[in-house]
Parts: structure tokens; sequence; C-alpha cells
């Protein structure tokens, strides 16, 4: 190992050993220098157990993730229909954003105004009963 090697594989923040098979001092600073250069881009959103490797296990704990995260259109309708209850039987897209993602949101509240449901106002507000003329 010559002088340049030693001087990349310290942290510079100590005097400790450096262990040459690692190329670190083993602080935690390194270590953490080192995790973070394994993984990059957005593959640390992949790295579900933080173990600083994509294995099959993260896919497998994405995958069970996105399989609670998804609710069937009935649930997300009568989701919809309590927070129009709840609000008084009016209320804006904003009310409902937490229910289910976007496409699924909006496949629903059009399904639920073709069956005439749900009613959509010129200011763009929901309600759920025929308006007053």
């Amino acid at each position: 190992m010559n002088w340049k090697d030693i001087l990349k594989a310290s942290c510079g923040s100590h005097r400790e050993k450096i262990d040459t098979e690692r190329g670190s001092c083993g602080c935690a600073s390194c270590e953490k220098q080192q995790f973070e250069k394994k993984l990059v881009g957005n593959q640390k959103r992949i790295d579900a157990n933080n173990d600083g490797e994509i294995t099959g296990e993260d896919f497998q704990m994405l995958r069970e993730r996105t399989k609670k995260a998804v609710k069937d259109d009935k649930a997300v309708e009568k989701e919809i229909l309590a927070e129009v209850k709840k609000e008084g039987g009016a209320l804006g897209m904003k009310n409902l954003k937490g229910i289910a993602d976007g496409k699924q949101l909006n496949k629903v509240v059009n399904s639920m105004l073709k069956r005439k449901v749900l009613f959509k106002h010129k200011n763009g507000d929901l309600y759920t009963h025929n308006p007053i003329r």
C-alpha cells in the first residue's frame, strides 16, 4: 500500500489503524460514507431493510407495502361518501386526496358522477343531492 492509498483510506479526523481489506479506518463516519457510496441515485429508496444492498428481500418488502396500499373501488367509494357526510353534504377534491392515489380516486369519482351518486357544482365542489334550481 502506497501513501496515496493510505490517505484515501483514512477519514482524516482521527489516527487509527487503517484496515487495508475494507479500505477505511472503521469509524462510524467512514462506514456511513462507504454505505452511501454503494447505493447511488434513488437506489436508497429500493433498499427497504437498510442493509446497504439491494436483494430479493427488499423487493419482497416493497411488494407487501404496495399490496397494503391498494384498495378496491367499493372501499374508496364508501370512504368518499363517508367524507361527504362528515363535511355536511358537499366538499372539494382537496378533502379526498388522502383516501386513494390520484388515478384511482379520479376513476371512482367519475364513476360516481356518471351513476349520479355524486354531483359536481359549477365551482368544482362535489355534493350528494340534486341542486335546487
